[in-house]
């Protein structure tokens, strides 16, 4: 039954409710190409973590104060027989205060596109960890960086035209 369905689609020039279904979802692909998707999705993910990451910082290279009391006291990992303290609280905040601004800059870029998108589901998963109650949005999260390691980057990237210019060599 599912081929017959597709074969609906696929056959734009047919009569009936098949012929407009065909055509209203050739017009819905065009409206919405898989490119524009993929740098949306880039975008969508990159966004609360690159702010996440610039509320962390003072300075150059500086944390704030805040920062890292949050790492010291407020989170608290969330495993079985826990919740447990983050392990050397200062180094963590310091790296992941680096990945939220970094990780998020080569997603909007394009660049190592899906390695920055699977730094960002492990971060999540640990976010998550940290904080269980913030469920939908992590899931959220999770999808995005899910398709954007699936599917890559897209062709508005710069990860789709070093592939492109590889491919003219």
């Amino acid at each position: 039954m599912l081929t017959s369905i597709r074969k609906l689609f696929d056959n734009p020039e047919a009569g009936g409710w098949a012929g407009w279904l065909g055509r209203i979802d050739g017009l819905v692909a065009a409206l919405a190409p898989a490119s524009l998707a993929q740098l949306a999705l880039r975008f969508g993910l990159a966004v609360p973590f690159w702010r996440s990451g610039m509320s962390k910082w003072d300075g150059l290279l500086q944390l704030n104060d805040t920062a890292v009391l949050l790492f010291t006291s407020e989170f608290k990992l969330h495993l079985p027989g826990g919740p447990y303290d983050y392990p050397a609280p200062a180094m963590m905040a310091f790296v992941v205060a680096c990945a939220e601004v970094l990780l998020p800059t080569l997603l909007v870029l394009g660049l190592a596109t899906r390695l920055a998108a699977l730094g960002l589901l492990a971060m999540t998963i640990v976010i998550q960890l940290t904080v269980p109650d913030g469920w939908p949005i992590h899931l959220t999260w999770a999808a995005m960086a899910l398709a954007i390691v699936t599917w890559g980057a897209g062709k508005l990237s710069a990860d789709g035209w070093l592939g492109a210019r590889a491919g003219k060599a």
